[in-house]
């Protein structure tokens, strides 16, 4: 990956890659939804927390606890898309990189996206988790308070280029033959 040939790639794909991403956007919303209020379920005993989307956007989500008087009980709303939108760049950074075949590339990309999906239910977990964090113990609010915002802004963020390095290192460090001679 030499020049400018690869930076310029990625950003040529950022258009069809934000194409997907939209035309995906619904399902995204619906699944993570669904499969964060699972993981929720997985350590509540009765089930009390409910993930429903917004009447108005289904791209938000009301935190309802059924637990709470009628007046508490939606918590929080959440933006799902803000926790998905990284996949633009995740696409662009696969399908970008020259010189391997699209079998290669496509193989890549998928593992990325299995782990990116992984990782943003566990982001909503933890957005939940955060709203209701007021009602645990300091450890609890501190815990929950600091995952939410690591994994909300750093590393969601980073991940697609943490992936990105993870599948192509072999092709960002220069072998033997590639390196330049030293001076």
């Amino acid at each position: 990956m030499r020049g400018w040939r690869f930076p310029l790639l990625v950003v040529l794909w950022l258009i069809p890659a934000t194409l997907v991403w939209i035309g995906a956007t619904d399902f995204l919303n619906v699944f993570l939804r669904i499969n964060a209020e699972h993981l929720l379920h997985l350590g509540e005993s009765p089930n009390v927390s409910r993930l429903y989307p917004a009447p108005q956007d289904d791209n938000y989500i009301f935190i309802e606890r059924a637990d709470f008087s009628p007046a508490r009980a939606r918590v929080a709303s959440v933006r799902v898309t803000d926790v998905h939108f990284p996949l633009v760049l995740l696409l662009a950074l696969f399908l970008a990189v020259p010189g391997i075949s699209w079998k290669e590339r496509l193989k890549a990309l998928g593992w990325a996206l299995l782990v990116t999906v992984l990782f943003d239910i566990v982001l909503l977990y933890f957005w939940v988790q955060f709203y209701y964090a007021e009602q645990y113990g300091p450890l609890g609010r501190n815990v929950f308070g600091l995952g939410k915002h690591l994994l909300d802004l750093p590393f969601k963020l980073g991940l697609p280029l943490a992936l990105f390095v993870v599948f192509h290192f072999r092709r960002l460090v220069p072998t033997g033959a590639d390196r330049p001679d030293p001076p």
